[in-house]
Protein backbone atom coordinates (compact mmCIF):
# COMPACT_ATOMS: atom_id res chain seq x y z
CA UNK A 1 0.00 0.00 0.00
CA UNK A 2 1.27 3.08 -1.13
CA UNK A 3 1.79 5.94 2.02
CA UNK A 4 1.10 9.88 1.37
CA UNK A 5 2.71 12.12 3.45
CA UNK A 6 0.14 15.50 3.74
CA UNK A 7 0.74 18.39 5.82
CA UNK A 8 -2.28 20.53 6.44
CA UNK A 9 -2.17 24.16 8.25
CA UNK A 10 -5.52 24.26 11.13
CA UNK A 11 -6.15 27.97 11.34
CA UNK A 12 -7.92 28.52 14.77
CA UNK A 13 -9.44 31.25 17.00
CA UNK A 14 -10.81 29.97 20.57
CA UNK A 15 -13.98 31.28 21.71
CA UNK A 16 -15.55 31.06 25.03
CA UNK A 17 -18.45 28.87 24.08
CA UNK A 18 -16.62 27.27 21.14
CA UNK A 19 -13.98 27.40 18.26
CA UNK A 20 -13.70 28.80 15.01
CA UNK A 21 -11.47 27.12 12.21
CA UNK A 22 -10.39 28.35 9.01
CA UNK A 23 -11.37 26.86 5.48
CA UNK A 24 -11.23 27.19 2.05
CA UNK A 25 -13.17 25.52 -1.00
CA UNK A 26 -11.61 23.24 -2.93
CA UNK A 27 -10.92 23.63 -6.53
CA UNK A 28 -8.83 20.39 -8.18
CA UNK A 29 -10.54 17.95 -9.65
CA UNK A 30 -9.71 15.32 -6.78
CA UNK A 31 -12.31 13.51 -4.87
CA UNK A 32 -12.47 16.08 -2.22
CA UNK A 33 -13.84 19.02 -5.20
CA UNK A 34 -15.91 21.95 -4.15
CA UNK A 35 -15.63 21.22 -0.14
CA UNK A 36 -14.42 23.10 2.41
CA UNK A 37 -10.74 21.96 3.36
CA UNK A 38 -7.59 23.13 5.64
CA UNK A 39 -4.80 24.73 3.14
CA UNK A 40 -1.92 22.24 2.87
CA UNK A 41 -0.93 19.49 0.48
CA UNK A 42 2.08 16.81 -0.14
CA UNK A 43 5.56 16.73 1.26
CA UNK A 44 7.98 16.57 -1.05
CA UNK A 45 11.16 14.44 -0.82
CA UNK A 46 13.73 15.92 1.67
CA UNK A 47 11.06 18.45 2.80
CA UNK A 48 9.65 18.29 6.97
CA UNK A 49 6.12 18.60 7.57
CA UNK A 50 6.41 22.10 9.02
CA UNK A 51 8.36 23.24 5.69
CA UNK A 52 5.59 21.87 3.49
CA UNK A 53 2.82 23.22 5.23
CA UNK A 54 4.58 26.81 5.05
CA UNK A 55 5.22 26.75 1.27
CA UNK A 56 1.77 25.08 0.89
CA UNK A 57 -0.46 27.78 2.37
CA UNK A 58 1.66 30.54 0.18
CA UNK A 59 0.93 28.45 -2.78
CA UNK A 60 -2.96 28.00 -2.34
CA UNK A 61 -3.74 30.92 -0.04
CA UNK A 62 -1.06 33.35 -1.26
CA UNK A 63 -0.05 34.78 2.39
CA UNK A 64 3.17 34.02 4.20
CA UNK A 65 3.22 32.25 8.08
CA UNK A 66 6.14 32.04 9.85
CA UNK A 67 6.59 28.03 10.92
CA UNK A 68 7.62 29.64 14.05
CA UNK A 69 4.02 30.26 14.84
CA UNK A 70 3.00 26.42 13.96
CA UNK A 71 2.09 24.02 16.53
CA UNK A 72 1.94 20.47 16.24
CA UNK A 73 -0.89 19.01 16.65
CA UNK A 74 -0.60 15.28 15.97
CA UNK A 75 -0.84 13.18 12.58
CA UNK A 76 -4.26 11.13 11.59
CA UNK A 77 -4.68 8.37 9.12
CA UNK A 78 -6.92 8.72 5.64
CA UNK A 79 -7.34 5.21 4.04
CA UNK A 80 -8.25 4.93 0.41
CA UNK A 81 -8.40 2.21 -2.11
CA UNK A 82 -4.64 1.15 -2.75
CA UNK A 83 -3.46 4.43 -0.82
CA UNK A 84 -2.96 5.16 2.83
CA UNK A 85 -2.87 9.19 3.52
CA UNK A 86 -1.01 10.38 6.74
CA UNK A 87 -2.25 13.74 7.36
CA UNK A 88 0.30 16.04 9.43
CA UNK A 89 -1.95 18.52 11.40
CA UNK A 90 -0.12 21.88 12.47
CA UNK A 91 -1.93 24.79 14.51
CA UNK A 92 -1.58 28.21 13.43
CA UNK A 93 -3.47 31.10 15.35
CA UNK A 94 -5.85 33.43 13.63
CA UNK A 95 -4.51 35.74 11.39
CA UNK A 96 -5.88 39.24 9.85
CA UNK A 97 -3.67 38.05 5.93
CA UNK A 98 -7.12 35.19 6.35
CA UNK A 99 -9.54 37.99 5.76
CA UNK A 100 -11.69 37.44 2.19
CA UNK A 101 -9.38 34.26 1.60
CA UNK A 102 -12.09 31.60 2.73
CA UNK A 103 -14.83 31.57 5.65
CA UNK A 104 -14.84 30.62 9.05
CA UNK A 105 -16.90 27.80 10.33
CA UNK A 106 -18.03 28.25 14.14
CA UNK A 107 -17.87 24.91 16.33
CA UNK A 108 -20.04 24.56 19.04
CA UNK A 109 -21.28 21.52 21.42
CA UNK A 110 -23.15 19.31 21.63
CA UNK A 111 -22.62 18.61 17.40
CA UNK A 112 -18.91 19.77 17.17
CA UNK A 113 -18.14 19.27 13.30
CA UNK A 114 -21.18 17.25 12.48
CA UNK A 115 -23.18 20.52 11.59
CA UNK A 116 -21.00 20.51 8.94
CA UNK A 117 -21.36 16.91 7.42
CA UNK A 118 -20.92 16.83 3.62
CA UNK A 119 -19.48 20.08 3.39
CA UNK A 120 -16.16 19.51 4.69
CA UNK A 121 -13.88 16.49 3.79
CA UNK A 122 -14.44 13.12 6.12
CA UNK A 123 -11.23 13.06 7.94
CA UNK A 124 -11.59 16.43 9.14
CA UNK A 125 -14.45 15.56 11.48
CA UNK A 126 -11.78 13.83 14.01
CA UNK A 127 -9.52 16.83 13.95
CA UNK A 128 -11.82 19.63 14.12
CA UNK A 129 -13.28 17.77 16.91
CA UNK A 130 -10.10 16.55 18.76
CA UNK A 131 -9.43 20.14 18.60
CA UNK A 132 -12.65 21.44 20.09
CA UNK A 133 -12.27 18.63 22.92
CA UNK A 134 -8.46 19.63 24.06
CA UNK A 135 -9.24 23.06 23.99
CA UNK A 136 -12.40 23.28 25.42
CA UNK A 137 -13.10 20.56 27.55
Amino acid sequence: MKLIPVALALFYEKLEDGLNVWVQTRTDDGPFHGLLEFPGGGIEPGETPLAAVVREVEEEVGIVILPQDGRFMGTYRNEHPGKSVLLYVFLFPRIEALKGKGEWLNIKAPLLSSSFKGLIPHPNHKIIDDLFLALLS
